[in-house]
Parts: structure tokens; C-alpha cells; sequence
């Protein structure tokens, strides 16, 4: 795909995080017991053991805090430690001891008529300390790996940050803050080569009636992807409340629509936080956010110098989606840390060809559509079609009503029209919809062109002759529920006997996921009541 130069508002950074590893472990203390070893991990591990001293006083207020980033507060910006236990230590099988990992918060210390509060800020900051020593071992046995040499690895999770080393600047001035500015020498201890980002964030917050329009265009880019044929798609969509959409998409295959080929995964997701319907307009926390962000890789993470690469490929990831959906400057919404409307221009490469792309991808699906609707076997698909276009949507309590068909054929017929991309299962109970406006509007064209003698009323007097049959066949067992297959769809499977879950390769956990997207349903998994209300042991 080609591109062209646009101008949009400036999508805001948003959370981040940023991993240094310090080569403080001189060698004359490599084989020295841990707690005399001259780290900055050892420091904090001393400072925790003579000031915290039991992690009842968690978290321990260690010192108040000021520093020229920090926004204005009504109370006093304190900083707050703690320890966790961390993945490795020493020792094996009993003999084992766990490392602690060593923790720094920024809380905003507030006086209310209640007391003094601890909050936790807009503006986060999250400070990790952890050993890189190659004498330490995991539980099971397995030696610790320390890619960019022995000392000290120190993360930061932050909020509002313009550049990665804007992140490793809070870092380093909370460290300070709490052990001391003798603590470290980075400038001399730093691996230069381990300064690497582990989360990167962009954002526009835009007005709620653009929501559908947004989630509709996110769903269109996970099937333009998929539909490379090139990438694995971790895609995850629920309804929500009044019939919203949110969406969430990640890729490592994004460059399939023109954006720039970057070594790492992005996910794209529109959401809001809870209970935002009951919110008034007027309040900046009532509409959604559509977000881009730095999603994993399957090598080294990017440098802390490729940071502005990184932060303009998913701006352009934000912008040219909210430019497909229609979102314009007007409908962006401002907060305390966007400006909205108001923000800066921002100068982009937005990808083009998107509209005969997806004018490709629905005539191929809408050839497919025709060709179920056309079936000369039976009329359950066109059926099952109709329904969904008709309504807009259909559960499977629906579709059975309407149709007669059972409902194990109704699941047939819907994976696989899924799997055509035809249709899409959203939440739970499931709701079938087709898998795009457009092809909404195509398929009830075509459904129209297909059986133009077919009636609402012949749908009806088909689906109460199903429910007889099946009922004159026998009641509604197990076993013969799903007879009309044989009769009305012949594409449908036979029914499959009971089998035990061992004698199948799905675990449990697989049986659950089946259950919870619709392939399983209340009659199709057996379980013995008494040994489930049994007491265990």
C-alpha cells in the first residue's frame, strides 16, 4: 500500500516503562554472601532491613518528595517502599531461599477530615530493583540468565512520559530520593545496550457517539490482517453495556495495511472505564479511549534510542484509524493530560488504498455469502442468514426460535460460516453478527436476490414443521435432538455418542474456552452431579 502525508492532532503518550541493567558488581565481590556485596540491589535490600524491617510496615513511607516533573498537588508527593518475592534465589529443593525484589511508589499524601490519605496519582511512577548476580537460581534448579551482565536491573512503570529517557530520569531521581545520591554511578555502571523498552502507549480520547464507527474500523483492520494470510491475531471482542463494542487487536503483521514495519507486535483497543454510561457527557471519563501500544517482541526489545520511532508508529496506528472511522478534530475529547480538540498538529504518513482493499476482501466474502444462500441441499443457511441480517444480530435462543433448527446445527452452521469469515461470535451468551456493516448491507441484498419467493411466512411454517418432526421422531433426547441434520441439512454432522474427557487430546481448559465462544454448549458436556457436590478428599 502507498501512503500520503497528513496532518492530525497529536495522539497523547500515555503509560510506559523502561528496563536499565547496572554492571555495579565488581568482580572482587562476585563470590562475596549477597548482603556484602556493593550493589545498588544490596542498598536497597540493607535500607528495607533497617527501616522497614517486617513487612507488616508495608508500604513504608520513606521520604517525601519533590522533583521539577512532578505536577502541582493540594497535599505532598511522598515515596513509598515495599518488597515482593522475586523469581530466583539460592540453594536448591529445601534448602532454597528466595530474593526479594525491591519496590518504589509515588503517592500523593492528602489531609482529608477522615485522616491523612495515601493516592495513587495520575502520574504513576513504579520503580523496580532486582539482583543480576549468575549465582542465583530458579526454584526449580535452573540458573538465572543475565543477558547484559551482573549487578542490578531497575524498571520503571510511568505515566505521561514524552521520551524514554524522560522515564529513566524519574527512575534515577526516585532511587535517589530514597537511598541516597551515593547509590549509583550511572553514568559509569550503566549497560548502554540494556536500555530497553518494555511499554510504549498512544492515545486519542474521542466523543462516545464515534464509538461504533471506531470498533467497527478496528474490526475491519483484524480482518484485512488476518486476511494476509501472514500473521498470527490475538483478537479479543465483548459486548458490552447498551449493545457497545469493545475491541481489542493485537499483530506483528500491521505493515499488511501500509504502516511501517517495525520489529515489534502493536495492539490496538477501544475501551472505557466501568460504569462510564453513567457518567454525564460533560465528563471527559464518559467516553472511550481507542489506544495503540508497544506489544511485545519476539527478539530484543527496542532501544530506549528507537523510542521516537517506536511513539510515531503508534501515533500513526491511533490518527489513520480515527481518520478511517471518521473521528475529526471536533469529536476528540479533552481530560488533564489531553488537550482534545486543542492539540497540537502532528505530522503523519497515513496509509491509503484501505477502501479497495476492504472493497476486495467483502466481494470475496459476499461471493460466499451467495453461495451458502444457494444451496440446493436445504434452506437451514439461508435461514439461519436471514435471521442474523434481519435482526442486526441474532442469539442462539433466537436463531433456534426462529429457524426450528436444534441448536447443535445451528453451532455447525455458524463456526463454519465463522470460519469463512462470514459471521463473528461476540460475548457470552453469544451473539452472532456478520462481520462488518458492509457486509451486513451486501448480504441482506443478497439474500433478497437469492430465494425472492421465500417469505417470512414459509420461514415460520418451516421452522414449526422442524420443531414437529423432531418432536414425532421422539422427545427431545440427547441423542436425537439433532435428527433434523439428516432431513432439513445435510452439511450438518451427526450427532457424536458421549465420550470421557480423557479419551480426547482438549484439555479441561480447552473444553471451558469451547463452552464459554459457543462450539459447546448445555447439552453437548455431561458431568456426574453427586461426585461435583461432593466434598473433596
Amino acid at each position: 500500500m502507498s501512503s500520503v502525508e497528513d496532518v492530525a492532532p497529536k495522539p497523547r503518550a500515555h503509560g510506559a516503562s523502561v528496563a536499565n541493567v547496572l554492571n555495579d558488581l565488581a568482580p572482587s565481590d562476585a563470590d562475596a554472601p549477597a548482603g556484602q556485596r556493593d550493589t545498588l540491589y544490596a542498598d536497597a535490600v540493607r535500607y528495607w532491613r533497617e527501616n522497614v524491617e517486617s513487612h507488616e510496615n508495608e508500604p513504608y513511607p520513606a521520604t517525601e518528595f519533590d522533583a521539577e516533573w512532578l505536577p502541582e498537588t493540594a497535599g505532598e508527593w511522598v515515596l513509598l517502599v515495599k518488597s515482593s518475592g522475586w523469581k530466583a534465589g539460592t540453594g536448591y529443593g529445601d534448602d532454597y531461599s528466595q530474593y526479594y525484589e525491591q519496590h518504589i511508589m509515588l503517592r500523593e499524601r492528602v489531609e482529608t477530615d477522615d485522616g491523612v490519605e495515601l493516592r495513587k496519582p495520575p502520574l504513576a511512577l513504579h520503580v523496580e530493583v532486582m539482583p543480576q548476580y549468575r549465582d542465583l537460581v530458579f526454584k526449580s534448579g535452573d540458573p538465572l540468565e543475565c543477558p547484559y551482565g551482573e549487578g542490578t536491573r531497575v524498571v520503571c512503570w510511568t505515566t505521561w512520559a514524552e521520551s524514554g529517557s524522560e522515564v529513566e530520569r524519574r527512575m534515577y531521581d526516585a532511587i535517589r530520593a530514597v537511598y541516597g545520591d551515593d547509590v549509583l554511578d550511572v553514568a559509569r555502571d550503566r549497560n548502554p545496550d540494556s536500555r530497553r523498552v518494555q511499554k510504549a502507549e498512544a492515545h486519542y480520547r474521542f466523543d462516545r457517539d464515534k464509538k461504533g464507527a471506531v470498533v467497527e474500523t478496528v474490526e475491519q483492520s483484524k480482518d484485512l490482517v488476518a486476511w494476509g494470510g501472514n500473521s498470527e491475531i490475538d483478537a479479543h471482542q465483548k459486548r458490552v453495556q447498551e449493545g457497545w463494542l469493545e475491541a481489542r487487536v493485537e499483530s506483528d503483521r500491521w505493515d499488511l495495511l501500509g504502516f511501517a514495519d517495525v520489529n515489534f507486535a502493536t495492539e490496538v483497543k477501544i475501551y472505557e472505564i466501568p460504569n462510564w454510561h453513567k457518567r454525564p457527557a460533560s465528563d471527559p471519563h464518559a467516553h472511550p479511549k481507542i489506544e495503540a501500544s508497544f506489544a511485545g517482541a519476539d527478539g530484543k526489545l527496542p532501544h530506549v534510542s528507537e523510542w521516537d520511532d517506536a511513539m510515531d508508529h503508534l501515533r500513526t496506528v491511533v490518527a489513520t484509524h480515527a481518520h478511517w472511522a471518521g473521528v475529526e478534530r471536533a469529536d476528540l475529547v479533552s481530560d488533564d493530560f489531553f488537550d482534545g480538540a486543542g492539540a497540537a498538529e502532528w505530522t503523519y504518513h497515513r496509509p491509503t488504498g484501505r477502501r479497495e482493499h476492504l472493497r476486495q476482501r467483502y466481494q470475496e466474502v459476499a461471493t460466499e455469502v451467495y453461495r451458502e444462500a444457494l444451496k440446493d441441499s436445504t434452506v437451514a443457511v439461508y435461514d439461519i442468514l436471514r435471521v442474523i441480517a434481519t435482526e442486526t444480530g441474532a442469539t442462539y435462543d433466537m436463531l433456534e426460535d426462529r429457524t426450528g433448527l436444534a441448536r447443535s446445527t445451528i453451532r455447525y452452521h455458524v463456526a463454519r460460516l465463522a470460519r469463512e469469515g462470514v459471521v463473528k461470535r461476540l460475548g457470552n451468551p453469544v451473539l452472532v453478527v456478520f462481520v462488518s456493516r458492509d457486509l451486513l448491507e451486501r448480504s441482506r441484498e443478497i439474500l433478497d436476490r437469492a430465494r425472492p419467493g421465500r417469505t417470512a411466512d414459509d420461514m415460520r411454517e418451516d421452522a414449526e414443521d422442524r420443531r414437529e418432526d423432531r418432536e414425532a421422531r421422539d422427545t427431545p433426547s440427547e441423542t436425537d435432538e439433532d435428527s433434523d441434520a439428516a432431513t432439513d441439512d445435510e452439511a450438518a454432522p451427526q450427532r457424536d455418542e458421549f465420550v470421557y474427557l480423557g479419551d480426547v487430546p482438549e484439555t479441561i481448559r480447552d473444553v471451558a474456552v469451547a463452552v464459554y465462544d459457543g462450539r459447546l454448549g448445555d447439552e453437548d458436556v455431561r458431568i456426574r452431579e453427586r461426585r461435583l457436590r461432593e466434598a473433596p478428599g
